[in-house]
């Protein structure tokens, strides 16, 4: 098996932009309302998703040099990302809200969010830009030693 650096960036960029499952056993009905909100979701409501996230994670310490976001931004973005999580929940998914919360509690919430989350980043990590980004980062890894590791596993 031969590996490129193109390959490679390629599927770093891909694994770096999906978020790990936040439960790795749903039940059906938690299942369920993943599915539904996913289908009931538009391209923008996804970006909506995207653009609230980001500006979540940009008050972290460890990043929040990177972005600055005002308050009004900040403020703007919550409205926006409750009124699509209620819309989702509320008015397009309901059956599968109030099934999936009787089996597993909030945590289904949490798990068909994330579930959410991740067909959004999927989305986001399509684009030109964004891919360009997150494989840049490969020109300043040891690729000949990565390379190396990987063929020798390819041989085993």
């Amino acid at each position: 098996m031969t590996f490129s650096i193109k390959t490679l960036g390629f599927a770093l960029a891909v694994s770096l932009s999906l978020p790990v499952a936040s439960q790795a056993l749903a039940s059906p009905e938690t299942d369920a309302l993943s599915a539904c909100l996913v289908s009931s979701s538009t391209p923008a409501d996804k970006l909506v998703l995207t653009r609230w996230a980001f500006a979540a994670i940009s008050k972290h310490e460890g990043v929040s040099d990177l972005a600055t976001l005002s308050d009004a931004q900040m403020t703007a973005v919550n409205k926006a990302g409750g009124a699509l999580f209620s819309r989702l929940l509320i008015e397009n998914c309901p059956a599968e809200t109030t099934a999936a919360i009787r089996t597993d509690g909030v945590k289904a919430i949490e798990t068909a969010l994330s579930d959410l989350g991740q067909t959004a980043l999927q989305d986001i990590a399509g684009d030109p830009g964004v891919q360009g980004a997150l494989v840049g980062m490969v020109g300043y890894m040891d690729q000949a030693r990565l390379l190396k590791m990987l063929s020798d596993a390819a041989r085993k």
